[in-house]
């Protein structure tokens, strides 16, 4: 076994405490453990579920609806672990080129997309354990703001080529969608310095349209503006 395989196989075997737990209780629907965030779904399914659903299909008409609002918790649950999954990929060095292959993928920036998609989904759906819960007006804006930017350079294939640090600007905002208050003012005024050193002309237009918003949510977030933002 070449040392690439090796190195897969511990990955695959090893992957992350997090991932691992939600795979697990995915299968044997074993509650979450408290104070993990966004594992409710998977914490609640388990293939007890799955197989109701599948045998409803012989059954009456309350077994099929019952079943058709069952799938909202099994997809809850597969992207719960997807999520988690792709997090443990990156973690190990995993490149989007392989994350992509293994989705059936056409490209990494299409598994790119995928993540960002399933991270704002989780972020739009979960109702507690969620920082953003607690958010104020001009902190929800500039998670947003962060949001669709980083979306925005992950769709633009050439942009992490087009500065030395235009790939540490998009993976900055893509961790500030999801950081506490404080941290996410931070990690934005890192990316907006940041942007101040790369070109934008002949960038896309909603790509210059999300950049120019995220700086004047980004002010308008500015300690002092009024917000009670504060980077602690």
């Amino acid at each position: 076994m070449t040392p690439s395989a090796i190195d897969d196989l511990d990955s695959h075997r090893s992957g992350s405490a997090s991932a691992a737990g939600g795979l697990d209780r995915l299968r044997h629907g074993t509650p979450a453990p408290s104070g993990e965030p966004h594992r409710h779904h998977v914490g609640t399914v388990g293939l007890d579920q799955h197989r109701r659903v599948l045998a409803a299909v012989r059954g009456d008409a309350e077994e099929i609806v019952g079943a058709l609002a069952d799938l909202r918790s099994l997809r809850a649950a597969i992207d719960d672990a997807e999520r988690d999954l792709l997090a443990a990929a990156r973690r190990r060095g995993v490149s989007w080129n392989r994350v992509a292959a293994a989705l059936g993928l056409r490209s990494r920036q299409a598994a790119e997309q995928r993540a960002a998609r399933l991270g704002e989904q989780a972020a739009a759906t979960d109702d507690r354990d969620c920082q953003h819960c607690v958010d104020t007006a001009p902190v929800a804006a500039l998670r947003a703001a962060a949001r669709s930017a980083a979306a925005r350079m992950a769709a633009d294939p050439p942009w992490d080529g087009t500065r030395p640090r235009a790939a540490l600007v998009r993976t900055g905002l893509t961790a500030a969608a999801d950081a506490p208050a404080g941290a996410l003012y931070s990690l934005v005024k890192h990316a907006v310095d940041d942007l101040d050193t790369v070109d934008l002309d002949g960038r896309p237009v909603l790509l210059r349209v999300a950049v120019a918003e995220l700086r004047r949510a980004y002010r308008a977030a500015t300690p002092g503006a009024g917000t009670g933002v504060h980077a602690g």
